[in-house]
């Protein structure tokens, strides 16, 4: 037997610094703070919607409660209401025909200068 002087080989020398295992715990690592990153997302999204929808609600009830005012508004301020308003309140009511004087144009003249002929209510103060 020739007696063996190769020696025996001992441990590999790493490739770099980090081995094999180290890189699967690198790997896991970050796969693990994507996973939580997506979930926080997933969670921050669904509480969007849910404050959308919260908001949604919120504005359709506004807009009814903006149409029944619409509608109240106009409804007191139709003519009938007003003078039905003002009667009671001020006692006052329509004139009826006996309590009213027509007057033509020709009436309206200013007596200093009879030429001229008031044009509208506004001017005869």
């Amino acid at each position: 037997m020739a007696p063996t002087s190769a020696k025996r080989p001992t441990r590999r020398s790493p490739r770099g610094p980090l081995k094999g295992r180290a890189w699967i715990a690198i790997g896991l690592g970050a796969f693990l703070v994507v996973a939580s990153i997506v979930v926080w997302r997933r969670g921050e999204g669904a509480s969007t919607v849910r404050e959308m929808g919260r908001l949604a609600n919120r504005q359709r009830a506004l807009i009814s409660e903006r149409t029944t005012l619409d509608r109240d508004i106009r409804s007191a301020m139709s003519r009938r209401r007003v003078i039905a308003e003002a009667e009671r309140r001020l006692g006052l009511h329509v004139a009826t025909d006996a309590q009213t004087r027509m007057l033509s144009d020709s009436m309206l003249a200013d007596p200093v200068r009879p030429d001229t002929i008031a044009r509208d209510s506004a001017s005869r103060s």
